[in-house]
């Protein structure tokens, strides 16, 4: 069974609480949530930018959980972004840090792949 994107992203929108701290780490699920989800207030939405790296939500998460506890982080991955940071679920675990995570798994490299082929076949 395969979920439309934006159904997926705007009801997370809708369910978001107030004080949600959003960490958006890489492709093309995450670049769908840049325009739908709303952060909640200042220095509530995490990102590393159109030149940032793959792989920075867990730590972005972290980060963000320590200083902030009261909120609920929640970062939002492409599926090849989340693989580059899986080991810091266990570092979540280990400190009991809660982090939500929503993964947009298209089983490819598609940002990548949607420039690439083509050009290259």
């Amino acid at each position: 069974m395969h979920l439309n994107p934006l159904s997926v992203l705007q009801t997370l929108e809708e369910h978001l609480p107030d004080n949600a701290i959003l960490v958006a780490d890489g492709g093309d699920f995450v670049a769908t949530g840049a325009y739908v989800l709303r952060p909640r207030s200042p220095r509530s939405w995490l990102d590393p930018g159109a030149f940032g790296t793959l792989g920075v939500g867990g730590g972005f998460a972290l980060g963000a959980k320590i200083v902030r506890p009261e909120c609920e982080v929640w970062i939002v991955y492409g599926d090849g972004s989340c693989g580059y940071s899986l080991m810091e679920y266990d570092t979540f675990l280990r400190h009991k840090t809660p982090i939500i995570s929503i993964v947009g798994n298209d089983a490819c490299w598609n940002q990548i792949a949607r420039d690439q082929v083509p050009l290259l076949g």
